[in-house]
């Protein structure tokens, strides 16, 4: 199998609304109580199932040009798309009443979209990195230290959008740093603040 390849396949199993869904699981396992069922179907509908399935209708309608929307003209409406889904997600945990480490997260989605929607407009950069390192620093916020090593993933995404040359290093970099310090931020502000 040729670099490239690889490289694709990385880019696909990494792809932000899976490692959404994958983050969301432990947050409920160790949150969720007796709404487990419930949180883990919120979070994954809203938080990934409902992105995909949007962004592969615009694929199909020819709004953008690719699945990852290549092209950062078109990135505004992919965006627009699954911030609308992650807002719905947020009203429905909240209507529930969801712990607030989960609604939390969702709400840093939100924003983090917001900022990368706007920055997009001027520069392309890395959704896949920010994909994977924002909801990594949210499980170090909320569980700990031992969650540090995920962001080894960090590796083979960068490598892959490198490989592609679908981002410079620059735009890669400056999706894993911003996104990190964004969730951060708004986590600590979220749940001691605000929730």
């Amino acid at each position: 199998m040729d670099r490239k390849k690889i490289a694709s396949i990385v880019s696909a199993v990494m792809n932000a609304p899976l490692i959404t869904l994958a983050t969301f699981i432990p947050l409920v396992l160790k949150f969720g109580g007796g709404n487990k069922a419930l949180l883990l179907t919120i979070t994954s509908v809203f938080g990934c199932v409902l992105p995909l399935i949007m962004v592969i209708l615009l694929l199909k309608i020819g709004v953008i040009s690719d699945f990852y929307a290549t092209d950062r003209h078109e990135r505004f409406i992919p965006f627009m798309a699954t911030i609308i889904s992650y807002i719905f997600g947020v009203v429905c945990l909240a209507y529930i009443g969801a712990p607030p480490a989960i609604t939390a997260l969702m709400v840093c989605y939100i924003m983090n979209g917001l900022v990368l929607s706007v920055i997009t407009f001027k520069w392309k950069i890395s959704i896949h990195a920010s994909g994977v390192t924002s909801p990594i620093t949210a499980l170090v916020y909320l569980l700990g230290s031992t969650m540090i090593p995920l962001f080894m993933l960090f590796i083979p995404v960068a490598w892959a959008r490198l490989e592609l040359k679908a981002h410079n290093k620059l735009q890669v970099t400056a999706g894993a740093i911003l996104s990190s310090l964004l969730t951060w931020i708004q986590m600590g502000i979220y749940i001691n603040v605000f929730i």
